[in-house]
């Protein structure tokens, strides 16, 4: 199911526009992004937990030529549903 789909289900089940559900929708989003990025956690209960992840910085080898690189580290939102959820 894609963003589209979700906004359609949401103004259908709810009775509000389209508009007013995408909006709600991307402040969500932006919301979660914003306050992971501060380091918080995100706690719903019955539904789960968003978080940041840090994957570190790691080297590796090219197989053709056999130089080492580095990558950068990443930083990333997950989430982990809540065993009631399911």
């Amino acid at each position: 199911m894609n963003k589209n789909e979700v906004v359609s289900v949401l103004s259908q089940r709810t009775k509000v526009s389209k508009t007013s559900c995408e909006r709600v929708l991307d402040e969500f989003k932006r919301l979660i992004f914003e306050e992971c990025n501060k380091g918080e956690q995100i706690k719903m209960r019955n539904f789960g937990l968003f978080r940041l992840k840090e994957n570190k910085a790691r080297k590796f080898v090219n197989p053709q030529t056999h130089r080492y690189y580095f990558s950068t580290p990443k930083r990333y939102v997950v989430f982990k549903q809540s065993k009631s959820a399911m």
